[in-house]
């Protein structure tokens, strides 16, 4: 790593030399973890556990790069890397921070490690910490879902850590349960009433008109949005219609139809942007670029998105008490599917989730409606 190593990141974090994020970006660099790989070959051989001469950042580093798939387009994505370890780096900024009474509260410390001289009651007061941490000028604090998502994470990695033997206490066994009750499971419900007045507002804008139909009639991710390529789309000979081929989240294909009023969405983007709206099986170049031409950086799409809907300042934008993000446009596809009479199975797969249950909780309240009772009744009877 230029300019960096790992060994470092206590130092850097305790004198602040640099932010969170900057060593977030520096240990997003995976060339690293092959020296640490060979460095648990040597252990092997000598018949010695793993990890025996790692560091506390070296283990967090190589928690996050792991390899457990033959295959590199099976692995972790660098967004989830990204996030995994804004949240472990979180907790050892925390940690560090408290080294001093962590000295004081310790019979015996071990030197040049934080986390195998943690108790238990350390990790708690670090929930505590996080349940009560007011964020940004608002001061707001963590919302449930985000408090969840940090613990599950945390949890994972301690454990991990505990089964390595290098930490000798389970103290994944002592986060608290951070479960949402359904009260606090977020609402990305969207309908078809609110897309349409929308796509309505932007009709008379094909950069925007574009972008919010792609999102509403495919139901792909913002990042896989964001990285389709223009010779990506073919016209289907079997059917006639046109279609996108990509790769989404778990390297996962897909094959997504372009509706008619899509694809000519799609064009007016692109000759607004002065771009070929020529099929180019060959041409690599972005579906959406951006003014310079080039791919949108996911982040900036998604941030893109929520500001020009913030924007039409419409009544139900108003009214709800979060943003409207490109991932409430899933829940919308799958919402719409099911009220034009799409099989749960059948919505799963078009929006690729590995697990049913997701594809449930996109359709909680309209599986609700249909099992509802009182549709049996015989309003006549009354």
């Amino acid at each position: 790593m230029k300019d960096f190593s790992l060994v470092h990141i206590g130092t850097e974090i305790r004198e602040r030399k640099r932010g969170l994020h900057q060593i977030v970006s520096l240990m997003l660099d995976s060339t690293y973890y092959d020296a640490l790989e060979e460095r648990n070959e040597h252990h092997q051989r000598k018949n010695e556990d793993l990890f025996n001469s790692f560091t506390d950042e070296e283990m967090m580093y190589y928690y996050v790069h792991q390899r457990k798939h033959i295959r590199k387009d099976r692995e972790r994505k660098e967004t989830t890397k990204t996030e995994y370890l804004r949240i472990l780096l979180q907790f050892y900024q925390y940690a560090v921070e408290s080294e001093s009474f962590l000295r004081q509260d310790l019979d015996y410390y071990i030197e040049e490690t934080i986390l195998k001289n943690l108790r238990p009651w350390h990790i708690r007061n670090f929930q505590e910490y996080l349940s009560t941490a007011l964020l940004g000028k608002g001061g707001k604090p963590y919302s449930p879902a985000t408090l969840d998502a940090k613990m599950t994470i945390l949890k994972s990695f301690m454990k991990w850590l505990y089964e390595t033997k290098y930490i000798q206490h389970p103290l994944h066994k002592e986060i608290l349960s951070t479960s949402l009750s359904e009260q606090e499971i977020p609402n990305r419900d969207l309908y078809y009433h609110e897309v349409k007045q929308l796509l309505d507002y932007y009709k008379d804008h094909p950069i925007n008109y574009g972008l919010l139909t792609m999102l509403a009639m495919t139901g792909l991710r913002i990042q896989e949005i964001a990285k389709a390529s223009w010779g990506d789309v073919y016209l289907d000979s079997l059917s006639g219609h046109y279609r996108l081929r990509g790769a989404g989240k778990g390297g996962k294909r897909f094959d997504k139809l372009l509706h008619p009023s899509l694809y000519e969405r799609i064009l007016a983007f692109r000759e607004r942007r002065h771009v070929s709206t020529v099929l180019n099986p060959s041409d690599q170049g972005p579906l959406f670029p951006t003014k310079n031409g080039d791919y949108y950086q996911y982040k900036n799409l998604s941030n893109y998105i929520v500001r020009i809907i913030e924007r039409t300042d419409l009544p139900f934008v108003k009214e709800r008490t979060d943003k409207i993000t490109p991932h409430y446009f899933r829940h919308f596809y799958a919402i719409y599917s099911r009220q034009q009479g799409a099989d749960i199975f059948l919505i799963q797969k078009e929006l690729g989730h590995s697990d049913r249950k997701t594809t449930e909780r996109y359709l909680e309240k309209v599986l609700q409606r249909e099992q509802e009772i009182g549709l049996m009744w015989k309003e006549q009877d009354f």
